[in-house]
C-alpha cells in the first residue's frame, strides 16, 4: 500500500543534529581553551556530557517552547565554567557562539531530496512533526533550505503537546486532512516516534542510521530502514 501522506520527524531523521552540535560545542570549547591555557578536546567532552544532563533537566520546557537555545545554553557554559573554577560571566558569549557555529553546521542528510521529490511527485502529502522551540526548529529548517517543503509544520513548541503525545499526531493527521491508516510516520526514535505513532494509529517506519539494536522492550516498528533511499524504493515499489 502507497501512503496518502507522510509525516517526518527532523533532527536525526532529515538532519544531523548530533554533527551540528558537536560543531557548535568544539567551536566555543576552542575559545574556553585558548583563554584559559585548557585542553580543548577536554573541554568539548565535559560540555557535551553536560549538554545531556542539562536537557534532561530542561526536556520539558524545551520541547513546549518555554526553554530555547539561549536558555539552554547559557545552563550548560555556566556549568562547565563553574566545573573549572572559573567566572561565568562569559557564559552569555560562549552559549551565543555555541549556538552560532551549530546553526551554519546544519545539514540535510544527502538522502533527503529524492526522498521529499519522490513523494511529492506521487502526489503524497508531507508533513514534519518535530519536538522542540518554535525558534530552534524554524531557523534549521530555513538553513537547511526545507521550510516550503511540506504541507504542514507541525512544531510542538507551537501546538502545545510533543511527541510521543498522540495529540501532535492527531494535529498533524488534521492538517493533511488524512486518515491514520493510510500515513506513516518515520523517525529514528523508537521512544518518541514509533511508540507515538502506533498510539495514534499511524504506520510507523524505524530510521536507523546508526544500526542501533531494539532493546526486547522497545516498540517494535511497522518497518525499518538505515536510510531515507529504501523509503524512497519503497514507495516506488508500492506505486
Amino acid at each position: 500500500m502507497t501512503p496518502e501522506a507522510l509525516l517526518l520527524d527532523f533532527d536525526g531523521t532529515l538532519v544531523d543534529w548530533t554533527g551540528a552540535l558537536e560543531a557548535g560545542v568544539h567551536a566555543a570549547a576552542a575559545q574556553v581553551a585558548r583563554l584559559h591555557g585548557l585542553d580543548a578536546a577536554e573541554v568539548a567532552a565535559r560540555t557535551l556530557a553536560f549538554e545531556a544532563e542539562v536537557f534532561e533537566l530542561h526536556a520539558t520546557g524545551w520541547t513546549l517552547g518555554g526553554v530555547g537555545a539561549p536558555e539552554l545554553g547559557l545552563a550548560i557554559w555556566r556549568r562547565l565554567l563553574g566545573e573549572y573554577g572559573l567566572d561565568d560571566d562569559p557564559a552569555e558569549f560562549l552559549a551565543a557562539a555555541q549556538w552560532q557555529a551549530e546553526i551554519a553546521a546544519y545539514r540535510a542528510y544527502d538522502d533527503v531530496t529524492a526522498l521529499i521529490d519522490g513523494a511529492q511527485a506521487a502526489g503524497i502529502r508531507l508533513a514534519l512533526v518535530t519536538n522542540g522551540p518554535s525558534s530552534v526548529q524554524r531557523a534549521k529548517l530555513e538553513r537547511v533550505g526545507l521550510t516550503d517543503a511540506f504541507d504542514a509544520l507541525l512544531i510542538s513548541a507551537e501546538v502545545g503537546v510533543a511527541k510521543p503525545d498522540t495529540g501532535i499526531f492527531e494535529a498533524a493527521l488534521e492538517a493533511l486532512g488524512s486518515d491514520p491508516a493510510q500515513v506513516w510516520h518515520v523517525g529514528d526514535s523508537l521512544e518518541y516516534d514509533i511508540a507515538g505513532a502506533q498510539a495514534a494509529g499511524v504506520g510507523s517506519v524505524w530510521i536507523n542510521r546508526n544500526g542501533w539494536t531494539r532493546g526486547r522492550h522497545q516498540p517494535e516498528p511497522d518497518r525499518e530502514i538505515t536510510t531515507l533511499g529504501e523509503l524512497t524504493q519503497l514507495l516506488e515499489r508500492a506505486a
